[in-house]
């Protein structure tokens, strides 16, 4: 490769090679969420309780300004998992509420645990752990 005098840019075998790592902020988080409540099945709940039991955990550790996130419950399995979409900036607060959460406005005890978190939804469709751990078995 020359450059506009005709003198070499690089010399011998050597090779142009640029590295790229993206820095830019996904929009949404996605989180793989199990629910467990007590002396109850979870498969029970649909959609919008399952959400209402969301924002109240956001309500009780943020107040009405973290019952103002908006969460989107995308898909909720019959064990009590559901995979839900928050905006990414509000995924701590979210995570740190759902950990702090224990009780059922009817009085029951219960769990939120986070799975699995990604910025991409794909990246939730299998878990490497899982993989990683039937191959060495």
């Amino acid at each position: 490769m020359k450059d506009s005098n005709g003198d070499d840019l690089m010399e011998g075998n050597q090779t142009c090679q640029a590295n790229f790592v993206s820095q830019k902020v996904q929009p949404y988080v996605y989180l793989k969420i199990s629910l467990t409540i007590e002396g109850e099945a979870s498969g029970k709940l649909d959609g919008n309780q399952y959400k209402f039991l969301i924002l109240q955990a956001l309500k009780e550790t943020l107040g009405q300004v973290g019952a103002a996130t908006p969460v989107d419950v995308l898909k909720l399995f019959s064990d009590g998992i559901s995979l839900v979409r928050i905006p990414s900036r509000n995924s701590d607060k979210l995570w740190a509420a759902l950990t702090l959460y224990g009780t059922t406005p009817s009085g029951k005890r219960c769990a939120f645990r986070v799975i699995q978190s990604s910025p991409f939804l794909m990246g939730l469709a299998s878990n490497s752990r899982d993989h990683w751990e039937a191959s060495s078995s």
